[in-house]
């Protein structure tokens, strides 16, 4: 099940962060996200196992963060909390951008298949890789009759 988060959830967050980024919660300071932040979680019988964490500005919405534990992968759990993050979105936004390490081939073969297109490489960006900059344009209803 997928939803905002609550002030409780932010150890959560922090440790699956954690597993992304040693500095995770202090570069990220996800107890006092900016009014252009969200995250959503995704539970398994209560239990957090992983969180997706963007931000919009104007018509595009730059994803920070997404994070399934590994016992949950490869089974739907990071599209579902892509696809619910698209959903949350408001009709203003038309594009969802990201940077991730070239040496995360896991990572890029899911944002391929979400549809997702590199657009630039970061050269050296991390220590061990380039950063590589994706785009994916989504059309969303602006109107209801």
């Amino acid at each position: 099940m997928v939803s905002k988060y609550e002030a409780i959830d932010i150890p959560k967050i922090n440790n699956l962060g954690n597993k992304l980024n040693p500095d995770f919660s202090k570069l990220f300071h996800i107890d006092n996200l900016n009014s252009n932040e969200e995250i959503l979680i995704y539970k398994d019988d209560k239990k957090i196992i992983g969180f997706i964490h963007y931000q919009i500005n104007y018509e595009i919405a730059d994803i920070l963060n997404i994070y399934v534990e590994k016992s949950y992968r490869n089974c739907g759990k990071a599209s579902i909390l892509l696809d619910s993050m698209i959903k949350n979105l408001t009709p203003k936004v038309t594009k969802i951008m990201l940077e991730v390490n070239s040496n995360n081939i896991e990572a890029i073969k899911f944002y391929q298949k979400k549809n997702f297109k590199e657009i630039h490489r970061r050269k050296n960006y991390y220590k061990d890789g380039d950063g590589i900059i994706m785009e994916m344009y989504i059309w969303k209803k602006m109107f209801t009759y």
